[in-house]
């Protein structure tokens, strides 16, 4: 549905060694009726090339592609009807303030050759797929931020179009009105057959409901792949530090370093940082070995969670025993499991 070829991005600011490149030689392809993330910290670029791929931003340089047509070769005439076919919606939901929630979705109609009745019969369906029938007539002021976004969702999928662009659009909503959303997204996903890229800098974002994910740092795509695959086997250090956000491992680690005799740590004790996924989760590896080896074997932490229906995440285990044992064991221990290293000896 989506292939981005070669896109560049260079903001100018008069002076050429100044110049913003916002968007480095990026080349994507996303498939029909993928939900694809695009994630990255602030100013890593992700929201010029979300904004390039309906050329609300023109690219530099490259090819935008979509449904087999290059955008960047079409005029602007051509470009105007093209982008209906692309929805899009935002952080700050952008609704007319002065408008009602019926005037609001109805925006993108006007023009259309639709009699009123017909604009009518959609607008009123589109606001029951996203559950706002009784607010037809209510103002913006007069909605929560959720409900704000469903508005803007509903606007978006106006002229049925193939593609929805989601820049940053739970950034400004509660965890609960997040989970609602994304739920929300996946439902169009399924019932309209829509494409969808999910702009964020939130990894348990893209985490919940994408199938796969291109990482980006100083305008460039860094890192790409399945979401299982770019959560349980990380290539880049950027990639790692976002896996590290929706997990609570820094500050263990951090009490490791400043005070491990809180954690009940003695010396002699080995902590183990234990990267599973996959079978390595679910096997029970630290109870065999404690029994075979006659050492204790003790999770202080671990986070194991589901991802497309497979278990990975991180523990930090504590050896203790004697020392030929525990080093026995943890020599088992490390070509038993995936990604062990140790990261303290007492």
């Amino acid at each position: 549905m989506i292939e981005l070829r070669q896109v560049c991005k260079t903001f100018e600011t008069g002076a050429r060694e100044a110049n913003v490149h916002a968007v480095r030689n990026v080349s994507l392809t996303i498939g029909d009726g993928e939900i694809f993330g695009i994630i990255g910290f602030s100013g890593a670029g992700k929201s010029t090339l979300v904004r390039c791929i309906n050329l609300l931003e023109r690219p530099t340089s490259g090819e935008v592609i979509i449904d087999g047509q290059d955008l960047t070769k079409y005029s602007e005439k051509d470009l105007r009807a093209a982008r209906k076919k692309i929805g899009m919606i935002f952080q700050h939901f952008n609704l007319m303030k002065s408008r009602t929630v019926f005037e609001n979705v109805a925006y993108p109609l006007l023009g259309s050759k639709m009699t009123r009745e017909q604009k009518r019969e959609k607008v009123m369906g589109l606001l029951d797929i996203v559950g706002l029938t009784e607010k037809a007539n209510a103002y913006p002021s007069q909605l929560s931020g959720g409900q704000k976004q469903r508005v803007a969702i509903a606007r978006a999928l106006a002229n049925d179009p193939s593609v929805l662009l989601c820049d940053e659009a739970t950034s400004a909503l509660d965890p609960q009105t997040t989970q609602d959303i994304l739920k929300l997204l996946r439902e169009l996903n399924q019932s309209l057959h829509l494409t969808i890229v999910l702009i964020t800098h939130e990894m348990a974002v893209v985490k919940q409901v994408c199938t796969r994910v291109a990482v980006m740092e100083e305008g460039c795509v860094v890192e790409e792949g399945s979401i299982y695959d770019v959560f349980s086997h990380p290539q880049q250090p950027i990639t790692r530090r976002f896996i590290r956000t929706t997990t609570h491992i820094d500050s263990v680690e951090e009490i490791l370093k400043t005070d491990p005799a809180s954690l009940g740590l003695v010396p002699g004790d080995i902590v183990v940082r234990y990267d599973c996924s996959g079978d390595s989760a679910s096997q029970a590896v630290v109870s065999r070995l404690s029994r075979e080896y006659g050492v204790d074997i003790s999770i202080i932490f671990g986070n194991v969670e589901m991802l497309l229906g497979t278990p990975f995440g991180t523990m930090i285990v504590v050896f203790r025993g004697e020392g030929d044992a525990v080093q026995r064991a943890l020599d088992a221990f490390t070509k038993a499991a995936s990604r062990v290293e140790v990261i303290r000896r007492v």
